[in-house]
């Protein structure tokens, strides 16, 4: 993971909220909060794209959406097509992804000893995916028959 300057930012939360909270800028200026939370099983992740329907080009309605799903069928480092859904539900995870109008949002759930393995699967959606031919014709597809 890339070092992080971690800034002294006040997060406002209910006096209640056992949770730890902290924001760290990455050196390639990914912004991260991170959750400490006591109180569960689970580990998550998230990432949030600035890019959404209304950033396709003209002539290209979707391709914000097509791409949102073009990134969970494989990766440069885990090329076995859907692994990444099968590893998640394997370990009592979950997964999902939504473009809106000018974010694309990413995210999944999985059990706390299955995390580093989990965001590494996912953190290469976005670092090496493999966008393949026969992938691409089979999502054209499926967009055209929905």
């Amino acid at each position: 993971m890339a070092a992080g300057k971690e800034e002294v930012v006040e997060i406002l939360k209910p006096h209640n909220d056992k949770r730890e909270y902290r924001r760290i800028v990455l050196d390639n200026s990914l912004e991260v909060l991170l959750i400490s939370d006591p109180d569960t099983d689970k580990c998550a992740a998230s990432m949030d794209v600035g890019i959404g329907s209304f950033c396709d080009p003209d002539g290209l309605d979707g391709l914000a959406h097509f791409l949102e799903h073009m990134l969970f069928y494989a990766s440069e480092k885990y090329p076995l097509e859907g692994s990444y859904k099968k590893y998640i539900s394997e370990h009592g995870g979950s997964t999902n992804a939504f473009t809106s109008s000018v974010h694309t949002n990413y995210h999944f759930d999985v059990n706390a000893d299955c995390f580093e393995e989990a965001l590494d699967r996912f953190a290469q959606f976005f670092i090496k995916p493999l966008i393949s031919p026969d992938a691409t014709t089979r999502e054209i597809k499926a967009v055209d028959s929905g």
